[in-house]
């Protein structure tokens, strides 16, 4: 009956929590990250947690917000300086006949429409809704964005305020070898370094090629749009296709008709593929992962958990590969000697350093994860 009433509310406990499982595990991916500061501030503030959580937390959240702040604020005077031209554009021409006039001269024999017609009108005003309803769509996400960021806020706080004791709890509930546990740890550590390191830098990568080929266009304020692109190059859906995409059209629109389409070819062939060979490499090689194997937990978990797949993919590909690991060694014995013979010397070395004799409790020396295994180990 216990066990019954356990596992009932077990269920309708995880059905409460499944709605902010995304912002509370990416809360705790950048804990594992700026843990460092956590401690650094305790020992500062002779051991006061609740304001060094405090601190800690609003550490992180500067990190985050102000770079978005800042290059939002520069994208939307661009953007507000663009509707204020557009609009006075729109009051000197016919936005039917300029596009019509911009219409490269091979591309107009096979586009052909009545300027005057309905079916012209209608399908422009097609065109203004389909903008509309994005622009909403686009404020919902916003809005959803502030509620995941306020949650993970409140989820960092606790975090650095209680998490060792957290870990510790857990670990004396889960009826797991502590060493298993620990392979887990390290692994999910290991995987929030190597997702949020090749992000990064991809990112980087990306805003950097990109504003190349901004400035070889000739778009004006490349800077500001190649800072969005690093933004937007961290959102999986688009991607940097939602800054370089809208500014190519805008050209074509405006007749600049080559430089439009260098544009588009320039963010579809290199911009946009680039992240697809440097993200998987610069994961994998943090990560005792291979390179494919990241390349398709990354999509498979935007697939299945929509953005924050990215995270979730890899971490649940990272703790497979752990378990497989585990297997081979523990249970088949395959490369079990060589693994405790090196354990048992790593341990000889630390006793000698330390001056003391590690506690064994009864059974062979581990070294502190599997990820820690020999190389021949983890081929």
């Amino acid at each position: 009956m216990f066990a019954a009433l356990f596992a009932l509310a077990l269920i309708l406990f995880s059905r409460i929590l499944l709605p902010f499982l995304m912002p509370v595990l990416l809360g705790g991916f950048l804990v594992v990250l700026f843990m460092p500061v956590q401690d650094y501030l305790c020992q500062k503030l002779r051991g006061r947690k609740p304001l060094c959580a405090g601190l800690s937390t609003l550490t992180v959240f500067l990190l985050i917000l102000a770079p978005l702040a800042l290059v939002g604020w520069m994208v939307a005077r661009e953007v507000f300086q663009f509707v204020g031209q557009a609009q006075d554009l729109l009051e000197r021409v016919d936005l039917r006949h300029q596009f019509a006039s911009s219409l490269p001269r091979g591309l107009s024999r096979y586009v052909r429409f009545d300027l005057e017609s309905a079916q012209t009108e209608r399908s422009l005003m097609a065109a203004v809704t389909g903008g509309a309803a994005l622009l909403k769509d686009l404020v919902g996400a916003g809005a959803e964005l502030a509620i995941n960021m306020f949650l993970m806020t409140v989820a960092m706080y606790y975090f650095f305020l209680d998490g060792r004791r957290l870990v510790a709890e857990v670990t004396r509930l889960i009826p797991l070898d502590r060493r298993y546990f620990e392979a887990f740890s390290r692994e999910f550590t290991d995987v929030a370094y190597a997702i949020v390191y090749g992000n990064t830098v991809t990112a980087l990568i990306q805003g950097a090629v990109g504003f190349v080929g901004l400035l070889i266009a000739g778009v004006p304020h490349a800077g500001v749009w190649g800072a969005a692109m690093v933004l937007v190059a961290l959102v999986p859906v688009g991607g940097t296709a939602l800054v370089w995409g809208p500014i190519g059209v805008v050209f074509i629109a405006m007749g600049k008709v080559s430089e439009g389409v260098f544009l588009l070819a320039w963010g579809t062939f290199l911009v946009g593929t680039i992240d697809n060979v440097i993200r998987p490499r610069l994961c994998g090689s943090r990560m005792a992962l291979h390179p494919l194997l990241v390349f398709l937990s990354m999509f498979g978990g935007l697939a299945v958990f929509g953005m924050m797949g990215l995270l979730v993919g890899p971490l649940i590909a990272s703790i497979f590969m752990a378990m497989v690991r585990i297997y081979r060694r523990d249970f088949l014995g395959i490369g079990r000697a060589a693994y405790v013979a090196e354990s048992t010397e790593s341990a000889r070395e630390a006793t000698d350093e330390e001056g003391s004799e590690p506690e064994s409790e009864g059974r062979p020396v581990s070294a502190p994860s599997v990820v820690g295994a020999p190389a021949h180990l983890n081929a």
